[in-house]
């Protein structure tokens, strides 16, 4: 039989079909084996800068200097890649890493790992490509948290039975951190403060334990919000650890209402609010028995070192340091306010109204209108005839005069333009002062960044705690500023939700 012509092209043309699909195969499994040879290479190239990168992280611990802590994790980093993947892995060649750390965020210091070899190819070579080079990338970082909790322990918390569902709160706060890493410590503060737990990072396991502490805590007194946070940003400062996340968590239910400073002695007669006094001492008549009427008010009674008084010539007081706090919510114009009290507390579990005489006996008896030792809330009204006013700044620089609530000034005589202790008002306004004037002060110090995060239980300012946490929805937010956060909690059943918030907020900063 005879075959045709076409026939034989058909054939030859499917023949040359076949050569060319089976050289497609052929080169498309030499892709393919070279692309999984070169994917196998990445992989563990990534796998040995991810590693590298971690344990770099582990090792930037607080206490070391940055320049220190910078060379512990470029030396780390290239261990852990040099084990990973060792020079020739897997048959590479010029292999080349590079370590950089860097701080990214406020206090957060990361670690990344690049790394990069050259890959030869199997059957790619044929295309004229020989190698590959292959590159990875791996990062992490780590944020140190040093936290001053600071817990409002004021009378108003046992009165309202929030006192008890605050201390589980803060229990189960403290839980949530981790013992050997973060380093915890606690303020209570009513009237007075308290430094009532050292920070430490065995707090789960020292005794007593942080949880231990907070289980005693009892509720009494005032709200002196401005030296309690000012006192926990000096005990965060004392630490002053490079690379820290340094946190002030407050924690309050009122208004401020206490503010601590050096006051200077009345020295001058002049027109002021009543004490409440009515008493004669050494021949002299002070009737002034009601808070609510003006009176002209005689001249302190504080004797001077020398033990001379007003009427002895030469007589110059020291100026008297303490607590002054407004009677109520420090919103009254009329009324009482008390003084001069101790600054720091003993304990936490009692009482912190203990007047404070510094002089001793030429305090009490005939010498300040206030005394000495004292805890008679009586005696303590009478401290407004011997304080001349309340000066512009507190114990801790914060100003007082301004700028968030107006402050009430004598309008005339000897004190006139001074802020008045006479008023409720003005000292709950000057208490208020020092508390937004300290969180501001403390934000601004970029040697130390310190970031707030605040809770609020019931009847409180969240304005103004809005403005202590730098809380993006504060009408006054600097972004230049620590960003905080604040939580309110209406009443004492949302206390744990408002705790717990804070610290997945803290603890995702942290990661």
């Amino acid at each position: 039989m005879r075959v045709r012509s076409s026939d034989k092209r058909r054939r030859g043309i499917a023949i040359v079909m076949l050569a060319i699909g089976l050289v497609m195969i052929l080169f498309m499994v030499g892709l393919a084996v070279d692309a999984s040879y070169l994917y196998t290479v990445r992989a563990k190239l990534s796998m040995a800068c991810d590693a590298a990168a971690l344990a770099a992280a582990r090792s930037l611990n607080v206490g070391l200097s940055m320049a220190e802590q910078e060379d512990s994790a470029r030396a780390r980093a290239q261990a852990f890649f040099n084990s990973n993947f060792p020079d020739g892995a897997l048959n590479t060649r010029d292999r080349t890493s590079q370590v950089e750390v860097e701080e990214t965020a406020l206090r957060t210091r990361s670690v990344t790992v690049s790394a990069t070899v050259v890959a030869p190819t199997y059957f790619m070579r044929l295309a004229g490509i020989p190698s590959v080079p292959v590159s990875a990338l791996g990062k992490a970082s780590r944020r140190d948290v040093n936290m001053m909790m600071v817990l409002d322990r004021s009378g108003s918390m046992q009165s309202a039975g929030a006192c008890e569902p605050m201390k589980s709160a803060a229990r189960s706060f403290v839980a949530r951190f981790a013992e050997a890493r973060d380093r915890l410590g606690m303020i209570t503060y009513s009237t007075a403060w308290h430094y009532a737990y050292p920070l430490t990072k065995n707090f789960k396991t020292q005794s007593p334990t942080l949880d231990s502490v907070i289980s005693t805590i009892t509720c009494t007194g005032g709200t002196s919000t401005a030296m309690a946070i000012s006192e926990a940003y000096t005990k965060l400062a004392a630490i002053a650890e490079p690379g820290a996340l340094n946190i002030i968590m407050l924690f309050t239910d009122g208004i401020p209402t206490g503010l601590t400073a050096q006051f200077p002695v009345k020295t001058s007669i002049d027109s002021r609010y009543g004490n409440g006094e009515n008493r004669t001492i050494d021949g002299i008549n002070y009737y002034y028995p009601n808070t609510g009427t003006i009176y002209s008010m005689e001249r302190s009674g504080c004797r001077d070192a020398a033990n001379k008084k007003y009427t002895d010539s030469g007589w110059s007081p020291q100026d008297r340091v303490g607590v002054l706090v407004s009677s109520g919510e420090g919103t009254a114009s009329t009324g009482a306010t008390y003084g001069i009290i101790k600054p720091y507390a003993p304990t936490m579990t009692a009482s912190d109204v203990t007047i404070n005489g510094p002089l001793g006996a030429l305090d009490s008896g005939t010498g300040c209108a206030f005394g000495a030792g004292t805890t008679d809330f009586n005696q303590m009204r009478y401290v407004r005839r011997d304080i001349a006013y309340v000066p512009n700044f507190d114990l801790y620089n914060n100003r007082m005069d301004c700028c968030y609530r107006a402050v009430s000034t004598f309008s005339s005589g000897p004190y006139a333009g001074r802020i008045r202790p006479d008023r409720p008002s003005s000292v709950g306004a000057a208490s208020t002062n020092a508390t937004d004037n300290a969180a501001k002060r403390i934000r601004q110090n970029m040697a130390m960044p310190t970031i707030f995060y605040v809770i609020g239980l019931g009847d409180v300012d969240s304005v103004l705690l809005k403005r202590i946490a730098n809380d993006p929805s504060s009408p006054s937010y600097e972004r230049s500023e620590p960003t905080g956060l604040y939580v309110y909690a209406p009443d004492k059943t949302q206390l744990n939700q408002a705790f717990a918030r804070i610290a997945s907020e803290i603890l995702r900063l942290a990661q």
